[in-house]
């Protein structure tokens, strides 16, 4: 038989120190506490998720596709995994990372650049006494780090940023069914599954409230793309067709692109069998396999 308790990240961690319970998601922050007790055995695993920051490509302001490369080019990325995440996430840059026959893209890789980033607001006439605001929800140990860290590196480049912590009912109205909002802060998704899962939140049919294009992004290129690799049943041919798709994306940046984190589990060594999911929140997918030792 399988307990499941629903318990804070604290409570959570307490009990698996004590062998209380047996397998939790561990936040990054934790992993070391976690490795530290000889009782424990620490996994991780790419998620198929992505991090992103999105943008309301609707608003005047962010038609500039040069605005937006001067975001992705304002965030030190790659310090913010090292620092925040402690090396449990890639730096992607669109979402098109998967599965294994697809592989992801080697494209504009958007290192940091604070110089670049002002060359591009400079030519792109960006005004720099603009205010803009990203919405989020409060209790993301990770996202509370690294949200001002962000609104810093933007205000370096001349963006103006503010951060507005809401309830995750107001969130979902302004980001789904209201689609009133600048910029938020999202993350989720199965993107590794197959490349086709970013049909979902770039294609203009899938407009919310009705899918998931949050950024109410269209491109009729690449509507037609994700047909075109929804109708091909021969890898070779899907793969040139969304290594397309994942070009265009790269360099109109309907998102700001962050990273793709790791799942991180921390497991008692009574427990045998368990073998780590992608996708964190499905960790008893092989529960039938599972043995425990006294």
């Amino acid at each position: 038989r399988i307990f499941a308790k629903n318990l804070t990240p604290d409570v959570a961690l307490a009990q698996l120190d004590k062998g209380e319970i047996d397998l939790m998601i561990v936040p990054v922050a934790e992993i070391e506490r976690v490795k530290k007790n000889p009782n424990l055995t620490v996994m991780t695993v790419p998620s198929p998720s992505v991090s992103f920051m999105c943008l309301n490509n609707e608003l005047p302001f962010f038609q500039d596709k040069r605005v937006r490369q001067a975001m992705q080019y304002a965030i030190d990325r790659e310090a913010i995994v090292k620092e925040i995440y402690k090396g449990e996430a890639t730096v992607v840059n669109q979402t098109i990372i998967g599965p294994e026959w697809m592989g992801m893209p080697s494209l504009n890789m958007y290192k940091f650049d604070p110089n670049k980033a002002k060359q591009l607001l400079k030519d792109a006439g960006w005004d720099g006494s603009r205010k803009i605001e990203t919405i989020y929800t409060p209790g993301n140990k990770e996202q509370d780090a690294f949200a001002p860290i962000i609104q810093q590196q933007f205000k370096d480049v001349g963006i103006q940023l503010d951060l507005r912590v809401i309830e995750a009912a107001e969130y979902g109205r302004k980001l789904v069914q209201q689609h009133q909002y600048e910029i938020a802060f999202v993350g989720g998704g199965v993107f590794r599954q197959d490349p086709n899962v970013s049909a979902n939140y770039f294609e203009k049919i899938n407009f919310t409230p009705a899918g998931g294009n949050y950024a109410h992004y269209s491109n009729p290129k690449v509507d037609e793309l994700f047909r075109a690799g929804r109708a091909t049943p021969d890898k070779v041919e899907r793969k040139k067709i969304y290594t397309e798709l994942a070009t265009i994306l790269n360099d109109e940046l309907p998102w700001i692109f962050l990273w793709s984190p790791n799942s991180i589990f921390g497991v008692t060594k009574r427990l045998q069998g368990f073998k780590p999911p992608s996708y964190a929140t499905h960790q008893v997918w092989n529960a039938e396999e599972w043995s425990v030792t006294k």
